[in-house]
């Protein structure tokens, strides 16, 4: 891609990152689990400190699936909003990732909103095909809507469910399987920089080839590993376009990037949300890539200012 298409700012952010995120395709495909390791090593050396007033623990709850334990990574300040929840999904292309990769994003969110927010710590592909991780995430929405208020303090009939690229997805899917199943208890869900669907067939996603922090080529990837000989099928909570009662669903945020091989999928599951007649806003950020808030610049200062502002607008 040119690369001269990126906002000035944050090209030099990106440039000067200390850490590189390029994945090496060949260990992606044939031993995604050494990168698994690379990520949760890299985290765990680098851990952030978070201010002393907001108190970080973890609840292990039982999988529905297969009585394992998923961890539930919680950050909640002295004096917390109770009407503020937040039900968060990392990224990693449901590959890669924990919790704690955004660490100091999840500490700026709880302090500036006074917010509890609940980061599910779901189990991985191909270890974990699909659909164990989006049920992994129902499991811990329905966990915090009967136990959120015993254990956390909080209001489980005003949720937000919030997540970034995979996890904007499994978010998605999450409300797509509370709407089906009665619970009415998400008010919003701010999907960023979202995947969809796996069609791969999207004019961005056959531009964004070689874009840097994610591609056409590592989407592929990602998708063989979730869905293993299911990757060409349409399936229900895996493609989130082949669902039945988009009415159904709450208000909903969409943030895309102009150079983000997912940005054109994110813009057509806002145009069935527009056409089902729910409230949704869309925006499509120029100059931006792929995971564009991980790199300091204006940009990402613009864009927490719109999290901020959107995350709790639940009517």
């Amino acid at each position: 891609m040119d690369f001269n298409r990126i906002d000035k700012d944050l090209r030099v952010s990106i440039e000067n990152f200390p850490f590189s995120l390029d994945i090496d395709q060949k260990i992606f495909l044939d031993n995604p689990e050494i990168i698994q390791k690379e990520r949760e090593e890299l985290v765990r050396n680098n851990p952030f400190k978070g201010p002393d007033h907001i108190k970080v623990k973890d609840i292990f709850i039982t999988s529905s699936v297969d009585h394992s334990q998923i961890r539930l990574h919680i950050y909640q300040p002295e004096e917390f909003d109770r009407q503020k929840t937040i039900v968060y999904f990392h990224g990693g292309g449901y590959v890669f990732g924990l919790p704690e990769q955004v660490d100091h994003q999840m500490f700026e969110i709880a302090d500036h909103l006074k917010a509890t927010i609940i980061s599910v710590d779901y189990r991985l592909s191909p270890q974990y095909k699909f659909p164990v991780p989006v049920l992994d995430g129902f499991d811990a929405l329905k966990w915090v809507i009967m136990h959120g208020n015993e254990y956390l303090g909080i209001d489980t009939d005003r949720i937000s469910v919030f997540g970034a690229s995979a996890g904007g997805h499994l978010a998605a899917a999450v409300t797509q399987m509370a709407n089906d199943s009665g619970f009415q208890n998400i008010k919003h869900q701010f999907l960023l920089y979202p995947v969809i669907h796996n069609k791969l067939n999207t004019p961005s996603m056959n531009e964004f080839t070689d874009a840097p922090l994610w591609n056409k080529r590592y989407a592929e990837t990602a998708w063989l590993h979730f869905l293993g000989n299911d990757k060409d099928k349409s399936l229900i909570y895996s493609d989130l376009t082949h669902y039945s009662d988009f009415p159904g669903l709450p208000r909903t945020t969409i943030v895309a990037c102009e150079l983000d091989p997912l940005r054109d999928e994110a813009i057509e599951f806002a145009q069935f949300l527009y056409q089902a007649g729910v409230k949704t806003e869309l925006w499509v950020i120029p100059g931006a890539v792929h995971v564009f808030d991980l790199f300091d610049s204006p940009l990402t200062e613009e864009y927490k200012q719109f999290l901020y502002s959107r995350i709790f607008n639940l009517q």
